[in-house]
This record gives structure tokens, C-alpha cells and sequence, in this order.
């Protein structure tokens, strides 16, 4: 079955390819993480005000919710 070995490499290959960048910038520079970039496009820090938060942020923010219940579903109860 090709999924025994597409999946790890696939998963060793985006970790060595996001790994390093991250760690880089998290031990040189906080400003240029993938959290960092975040907070700053999507205009993240609207997120503590009350008032409302940007489109993008919704967008982002409701894309990640259905992923996260998503791939549990699928991954731990091999639903979905």
C-alpha cells in the first residue's frame, strides 16, 4: 500500500522543510516566525479587542476549526 510510505516521507519532508526556518527565527529573531507572520497579516491582534476582527481572521480562524475537527475525527475515531 503506497500510504505506509507517502505519509511519513511526506510528513518527514514538510518537517525538515518548516523546522529549520522556524527554529532559526525562533533563536534569532521572534519577528519572523510563522506566528509572527500571522499575528501580523491576518491582523491577529484585533483578536483581543472586543469590538470584532478582520475577514481574514474569521476566514483563518474557521478554516483551522473545521481542519482541527476534521483530521481528529479521521485520525482518531477513523470517521470522516
Amino acid at each position: 500500500m503506497w500510504g505506509n510510505w507517502y505519509w511519513p516521507a511526506g510528513l518527514a519532508v514538510m518537517l525538515a522543510w518548516f523546522a529549520p526556518a522556524e527554529l532559526f527565527a525562533l533563536l534569532t529573531n521572534v519577528n519572523n516566525t510563522l506566528s509572527d507572520y500571522c499575528w501580523r497579516e491576518l491582523d491577529v491582534t484585533r483578536a483581543m479587542e472586543i469590538s470584532g476582527h478582520g475577514v481574514a481572521w474569521w476566514c483563518s480562524f474557521l478554516m483551522w476549526i473545521a481542519f482541527v475537527i476534521t483530521i481528529t475525527i479521521h485520525i482518531w475515531y477513523r470517521g470522516a
